[in-house]
């Protein structure tokens, strides 16, 4: 990405339009499982990361370099970094989902079934193309809902 803060501020920004749609619905579960989507993805990033660095560490000081497979690190890593994707867009999926529900707009809950989706298959890298699919069907939700 050759602007790398846009996408943080996109998720604040998309964050602070699911809480007040959330509130302007009552309906709370939209605010919980967009800021357990997030906090999950961050945390569950920077984990990863101090677990990748201590382990790396770790291997090259007490076991020397050719104790701990740089293969067998690359595969922990990348199932631990899969099943944090699943469980952030699990609670992604659930809040779009209360949204469309709450909205009555259908494409809230299409998104959600592509945030799904694009968890679910980021194993095998479609994930990420049908995460911006999902992405367009937000946007459409967003722009047919009525200002009130």
């Amino acid at each position: 990405m050759l602007i790398p803060y846009v996408s943080i501020v996109g998720d604040i920004l998309v964050l602070i339009a699911l809480y007040r749609l959330s509130r302007a619905y009552g309906n709370n579960a939209i605010w919980n499982n967009a800021l357990y989507a997030l906090i999950t993805a961050i945390v569950g990033g920077l984990v990863l990361a101090f677990i990748l660095a201590g382990t790396t560490y770790l291997s090259l000081i007490y076991m020397g370099p050719g104790a701990l497979s740089k293969l067998g690190i690359a595969a922990a890593f990348f199932v631990a970094f899969y099943i944090i994707i699943l469980i952030s867009g699990f609670f992604l999926r659930n809040a779009y989902n209360e949204l469309g529900r709450s909205s009555g707009v259908g494409d809230f809950s299409n998104a959600a079934r592509w945030y799904w989706l694009g968890a679910i298959l980021t194993i095998i890298i479609v994930g990420f193309i049908l995460y911006i699919v999902a992405d367009v069907y937000a946007i459409l939700g967003y722009s047919k809902l009525r200002g009130g």
